[in-house]
């Protein structure tokens, strides 16, 4: 991608109201927008950081053999009458009613839409173990949005479902969506600790928060602020019995299906990435997610020998499958560049200019690390 065509642009000064790390950043370094309170858009850059994050997710479901779909956001209000939720939650839940008067409630999460799903297709004992999973936005009518991303009345999340014949068979499902939990916050380089939980309105036996200590952090670890990153829960029969999730065993008998519920707020993800990995510059991207692999900056001074290299050396790199983004951009200055390249915070970056080709050599540079060194412009596709 060459920065001259991309959308959104850096901001030198953050918004007014912005007071977590990443909020600043973030909006900062073009990668998101607020519309309102609680509701933000993700730009070019920042959605390429979400469907890294997604892609992370998927893939570490996707070992464990869960199956991906995607259920609505509005809900008929009688679903969640059946559980009694429609009554139990608050203000935060947005209710509303449809032409012709019929009740409707805006999804904060799709437990009930899921059991109504599986009481459909679960009849008999080879049926499960099942675990359904999606990527969803949830609407949650919250009282103070804040932190930027971190707490949000729109919010995009990771959602699955499991569906077991017996406890001790569920033990073995909840433990491989733990694991697979750890896997994906470890291959985001986030410190992410379980903790034992209150579940909440969501119900159920027990539940585990993975919690990263931060400062910004709402949610206490032992005493201290933390960011929720993660949630599983054990739901038990919670939404099997009102929606009589009945399946036939292998005795003849019929018994209820044992739910669990497993869930990752996105948006939240990127704000504790930052959070987690910053210095007093901008971002510094873990490498799973960053928005390009490579950002490849041209100082050409208008010598055309120069522009002429950078361009050859970004086709190649596209040509290799590497995600770079040029900054081929005549209207800005060296120390512009590298200010934008700091906040964006694209792990590798790479600088030619007129000084680096009298070495026929490109300098590199790590976003976490303090030195540069040079390298023959031949090795460059080995070192990438």
């Amino acid at each position: 991608m060459k920065q001259s065509k991309l959308f959104g642009q850096t901001l030198r000064e953050a918004p007014k109201d912005a007071e977590a790390i990443s909020h600043i950043y973030l909006a900062r370094g073009g990668f998101v927008r607020q519309l309102s309170s609680g509701l933000f858009s993700f730009l070019p850059l920042g959605f390429r950081v979400l469907k890294n994050i997604e892609k992370v997710i998927r893939e570490e479901l996707y070992k464990i053999g869960a199956q991906e779909m995607v259920m609505p956001v509005i809900h008929p209000a009688e679903i969640w009458k059946k559980t009694g939720r429609y009554h139990e939650i608050g203000e935060e839940l947005w209710r509303l009613k449809a032409q012709g008067g019929q009740e409707l409630v805006l999804s904060m999460t799709h437990e009930e839409a899921m059991a109504e799903i599986a009481y459909r297709y679960i009849q008999k004992y080879n049926d499960l173990p099942l675990l359904l999973n999606q990527f969803q936005i949830k609407l949650r009518n919250e009282a103070r949005p804040r932190g930027g991303l971190l707490r949000l009345r729109e919010f995009i999340m990771q959602d699955a479902y499991s569906f077991d014949r017996s406890e001790a068979e569920f033990d073995k499902t909840y433990k491989k969506v733990f694991k697979a939990y750890q896997s994906i916050f470890k291959r985001l380089n986030l410190k992410a600790i379980p903790v034992k939980a209150d579940s909440g309105i969501m119900g159920g036996n027990e539940s585990h928060e993975f919690m990263m200590p931060a400062e910004i952090g709402e949610d206490k670890l032992n005493g201290k602020n933390a960011i929720e990153l993660g949630h599983t829960f054990k739901l038990g029969l919670k939404y099997s019995k009102p929606f009589n999730i009945y399946f036939t065993a292998k005795n003849g008998k019929k018994e209820l299906a044992i739910m669990g519920s497993y869930g990752i707020g996105l948006d939240r993800l990127m704000a504790a990435a930052v959070e987690a990995h910053h210095d007093d510059k901008g971002i510094i991207w873990p490498e799973a997610i960053a928005p390009f692999q490579v950002h490849l900056i041209e100082l050409s001074a208008k010598d055309v020998t120069v522009k002429k290299q950078a361009e050859n050396i970004y086709k190649k790199m596209i040509a290799e499958g590497i995600e770079v983004l040029y900054d081929d951009r005549n209207d800005k200055t060296a120390g512009e560049k590298f200010t934008d390249a700091d906040l964006i915070g694209i792990p590798l970056r790479m600088v030619i200019s007129p000084k680096t080709l009298e070495k026929n050599s490109v300098e590199i540079k790590q976003r976490n690390k303090e030195t540069a060194k040079l390298i023959k412009i031949s090795d460059v596709g080995k070192i990438i």
